[in-house]
Order: structure tokens, then C-alpha cells, then sequence
């Protein structure tokens, strides 16, 4: 479903649900919560205009998806055709979705080293993890990158991968299935474990720092629990039960928190699961409007251009 077929009732309905559910506690000491001002684009779409466009065709897009993206044509479908549309140069980088960090973040060091444009990266899952291992080991790419907004990053490793490994939670069958959206084996999955991926942002914090010094950058993290006593719509219901019954908010797949670097800006909403930021899903999002909102909020090159006449004050039409 693409944004021009969801009417502005639905829109101004989904802002008002995150609005209510939005102001959530983060642990990423530094970042900016930007959730406010991304709302406030989202309810009026227009906030995304004639400037925007020209800055955006200025760089390339790459979007580094997680499991499913070498496999799912509906993988970034919208946010392609959107692209395409405005005459912006753009590629899905194609990593690997099985394979481990280290075979998929030479892949997008190279696809941002040969672009002889500037590059934004959208990044989703574990391709966020591949970006940043990327700019993480080449420093010099780091200049090459605009603005970089990850998308439920899983940063912070998973659960799932946890109660894999120990066996106390899950049966082992289910969790490899599970995992499987993030593009785990159960060979690779010790790399996704929470206490693994912890280990590795300590270890490499400096370098992880002066990323998010260098690059500007924006997370977008959610849980799919929204209004009190509604029931998510979503296809991951069972594992995000299975983390909702630790007390862990979390989109289906990766909890709330973790899909945050520590120091990193971030846009936090309830009720979106970690399908529906990249393909459609049981509870509808506009993806091209909330990839706009992102963009205009976040610290970098569209931050402080000129709205288009008309869209001084928030939209409060009925739908």
C-alpha cells in the first residue's frame, strides 16, 4: 500500500494513536528525542517540499534492508517507486540477509565508496548493523554520508537469540523460525545475543561514537503495543508476547530500547510492529510519509529548509 492510497483520515488517525502512546522513557544518554517534531511533520505532509526535493536529488539513496530483502520484491517497494518518482538516484544494496556482519558490511562500504554522489542511508533490521559495522572499520566513508536513518536497527542484539541459545524460553525449532526475520541461523545467532551485542558496542564505543559524531543520523524505534486494552494487529504476535511477558516493549522482533545507539537521535512510536516500516503489514503505515518525516527532522542536510508556501500551521482539516 502506498502512501497516496491511504486517505488523510487513516494518517491523522495513526498520529493521534502515537501521540497518546509516544512519550516513552529512553536510555540513549545523549541522543535527541526528536518523536515530537516527527509528529508534527507526519500530520502535515506538505512540511516535505520543492526544496526538499532538490536537496534530495542531490545525494543517492541506498537502502540496506534486513532478512527477506534479497528475497521479497515488497522489501522497500514504496519507498523505491517514491524515489523513482522524483528522479532520485537510488539502490537497494544487495547484502546478503543470511550471512553474517562481516561478509555484508564490505558490501555497503562499497556501495557507499562508488557512488559519485553524496549517500543517505535507510537502513532496516540487521542491515542497520551491517551500515554501521561499514562505517564503523572505513572512516573515510563516513564523509561520504549525509544522513543515515535506521530503521528498528538491531543494535542491541535479541532475546529470541538469548532463549535460542539457552533453551529456557523457546523451543529451538520456533526461535530459529523467529529468527529467521532477522537473518539468523542458529549458527550466527550468538551474534545477535543480547550480552554478544553489548559486549561489542563497549568494545568498539569510541569508534561507534565518533560515527554518530560524523554522520547524521536518526533511529526509529518502536513497540507494537498502543492503546491500553487494544489488541496489536500484527503477524509477530508470539514473540512479541513472549518479550512483553519480560516486562521487554518491543516491535515483534527487537525491544524498544535496543534499537537505539547510545548518543543516537531517535523517533520512538507505539503501535507499529517491524514489518510495517519496510513492507505492508496487518496494521497499515505509511512508509513514504514517515521516510519524509524522518528526513526533514533529522540532523542534517534538510533540516532548516524552507517549507512550501501554504504549510506554515499544522493541517487540522477533517478527514
Amino acid at each position: 500500500m502506498t502512501f497516496e492510497s491511504i486517505g488523510r483520515r487513516r494518517c491523522l488517525r495513526f498520529v493521534t494513536t502515537a501521540i497518546a502512546s509516544a512519550a516513552l522513557p529512553s536510555r540513549a544518554a545523549g541522543g535527541a528525542d526528536l518523536t515530537p517534531a516527527f509528529l508534527d511533520v507526519f500530520r502535515r505532509d506538505c512540511a516535505f517540499g520543492a526544496a526538499h526535493v532538490a536537496a534530495l536529488r542531490a545525494h543517492k539513496v541506498l537502502l540496506v534492508p534486513g532478512y527477506f530483502g534479497d528475497v521479497d520484491p515488497a522489501y522497500f517497494a514504496d519507498h523505491l517507486r517514491w524515489l523513482d518518482s522524483l528522479g532520485v538516484e537510488r539502490e537497494k544494496v544487495g547484502v546478503r540477509s543470511r550471512q553474517s556482519v562481516a561478509v555484508n558490511a564490505p558490501i555497503v562500504a562499497a556501495a557507499v565508496g562508488s557512488s559519485t554522489k553524496p549517500v543517505l542511508l535507510v537502513t532496516h533490521s540487521k542491515g542497520s548493523v551491517d551500515a554501521l559495522e561499514a562505517l564503523r572499520g572505513a572512516a573515510a566513508l563516513r564523509a561520504r554520508v549525509r544522513g543515515w536513518i535506521s530503521l528498528q536497527g538491531v543494535f542491541s542484539g535479541t532475546p529470541l537469540a538469548d532463549w535460542l541459545l539457552d533453551g529456557t524460553v523457546i523451543e529451538p525449532a520456533l526461535a530459529v523460525a523467529m529468527l529467521g526475520f532477522l537473518g539468523a541461523t542458529k549458527d550466527s545467532a550468538d551474534a545477535l545475543t543480547t550480552a554478544a551485542s553489548r559486549a561489542w558496542q563497549r568494545e568498539h564505543a569510541a569508534a561507534i561514537g565518533a560515527v554518530l559524531r560524523a554522520v547524521p543520523a536518526v533511529a526509529f524505534a518502536s513497540a507494537i503495543d498502543g492503546a491500553a486494552g487494544a489488541r496489536p494487529r500484527t503477524a509477530l504476535g508470539l514473540p512479541h508476547a513472549l518479550m512483553a511477558r519480560w516486562g521487554i516493549r518491543n516491535d515483534g522482533l527487537v525491544p524498544l530500547e535496543g534499537a537505539v545507539l547510545p548518543g543516537m537521535d531517535f523517533v520512538k512510536l507505539a503501535g507499529i510492529d517491524h514489518i510495517a516500516p519496510v513492507m505492508p503489514a496487518l496494521a497499515p503505515l505509511d512508509r513514504v510519509r514517515m521516510t519524509k518525516a524522518l528526513l526533514v527532522v533529522m540532523r542534517g542536510p534538510f533540516r532548516g529548509l524552507p517549507r512550501d508556501r501554504g504549510c506554515e500551521a499544522p493541517d487540522s482539516r477533517p478527514g
